[in-house]
């Protein structure tokens, strides 16, 4: 059919919107059926640095768990490594874990920063291809769109990166992508060591503004993975395949930022069934309230620019038990959140403590990933009335 002009227009002004890089190709959906026609994508994925650590295989979650409430832990980095820091432009990394600080420049690194210049480089060559597109799309010419498309794509996501591998990836990742690295930490932090019998037990996962529920998905299936390949007795696989089944995650969202077609890859389709959740459509902020939410790790992957990200730990932390963060996403200036959830993380407050960073680990180099500069931040809020905040 005839391609409306001010249906393309708009979303052409999304496209240029850099701010909200998870788009899909505005053009047309590939059939759902050709998409996420195989899982072999992981062959194609290379970690965007080399500091990225590679997991040992078969995750002890409570060794990773167990030690959080570990006081001796956590301390604020010293000025030598604050002054280091600073003359160095982020090149010279704090130590981790660490209580954050007004100045630590953790969400300002100088990759961060030149990801942002060359973004705004990419906004205004963008700029200059809308008009014609615009023209394209009044006569109806379609080779000239999908060129000029192409164009935009490789603009957005990378030399070489056609539509086709953009659609692959959102199917597959969502707006950004994981690696086993990332969820075995994950899952780490949701297995916890009872203070009263020594038992394991896991505490949950919420995952708010899921998408379609790829980052549940992928840890759910995960967790069975690991459980299944442990060198264990029958008795103690026994044991596993319950514990397994407790492997609580639930994911959230409300429908309004979702880059896919949700008529094109529904419940029915094959990308649904390999890589889509069960995500309930309930707002964020009200989701971390509900009683049966507590005590759970809270996942933000990629939110949207603005206040949400900071509403949503806003309202997590009324609860006392809640106080473990895992945020996916770039820093100040960047595609998610804004300023007031980076100080927010950095500056503490009286009435919620302070917070440490437990780790700060790369997302991989994924083909159709985009030009991102997101990393997975993960953040403890510490009580207040512990007597090494403020160690040296």
């Amino acid at each position: 059919g005839r391609l409306s002009p001010s249906l393309f227009r708009r979303n052409v002004n999304s496209t240029l919107n850099i701010l909200v890089l998870c788009t899909a190709s505005a053009i047309t959906t590939v059939g759902a059926v050709n998409v996420g026609k195989s899982k072999n994508e992981e062959s194609r994925t290379q970690p965007r640095s080399s500091n990225t650590r590679s997991p040992d295989n078969g995750v002890k979650y409570q060794q990773y768990s167990s030690h959080l409430q570990d006081p001796s832990l956590y301390a604020k980095p010293s000025l030598r490594q604050r002054l280091m820091n600073q003359v160095l432009q982020g090149r010279h990394n704090l130590p981790t874990p660490r209580i954050l600080t007004p100045q630590d420049n953790l969400f300002q690194t100088r990759p961060m920063r030149k990801g942002l210049q060359q973004r705004q480089a990419d906004e205004r060559k963008l700029q200059g291809i809308q008009a014609t597109l615009i023209q394209c799309a009044r006569a109806n010419d379609r080779p000239c769109v999908e060129s000029n498309m192409q164009v935009v794509n490789e603009l957005l996501y990378g030399k070489g990166v056609s539509m086709q591998a953009r659609e692959e990836f959102l199917v597959k990742y969502g707006c950004t992508p994981y690696s086993k690295d990332i969820l075995d930490r994950i899952l780490a932090l949701s297995f916890v060591k009872s203070s009263r019998n020594g038992n394991t037990h896991h505490r949950g996962i919420i995952d708010i503004g899921a998408g379609n529920g790829q980052w549940s998905r992928a840890l759910s299936d995960r967790a069975k993975e690991l459980f299944e390949n442990e060198n264990v007795g029958e008795h103690q696989k026994n044991h596993n395949q319950k514990q397994q089944r407790i492997v609580d995650i639930v994911a959230y969202d409300d429908g309004s930022e979702i880059p896919l077609n949700t008529k094109i890859y529904h419940d029915l389709t094959q990308p649904a069934r390999d890589y889509f959740y069960d995500v309930e459509n309930r707002g964020g902020v009200e989701a971390v309230g509900l009683l049966k939410n507590r005590g759970r790790v809270l996942l933000l992957v990629y939110p949207p620019p603005g206040p949400m990200a900071l509403d949503v730990v806003k309202n997590y932390v009324r609860f006392p038990e809640n106080d473990l963060v895992v945020f996916v996403g770039e820093g100040v200036g960047g595609a998610n959140g804004n300023e007031e959830l980076f100080n927010y993380f950095k500056e503490g407050s009286r009435e919620v403590g302070e917070w440490a960073l437990l780790e700060c680990m790369d997302v991989p180099n994924v083909e159709g990933g985009g030009k991102g500069f997101e990393k997975v931040f993960i953040f403890k809020r510490l009580q207040k009335n512990v007597d090494h905040l403020n160690a040296s």
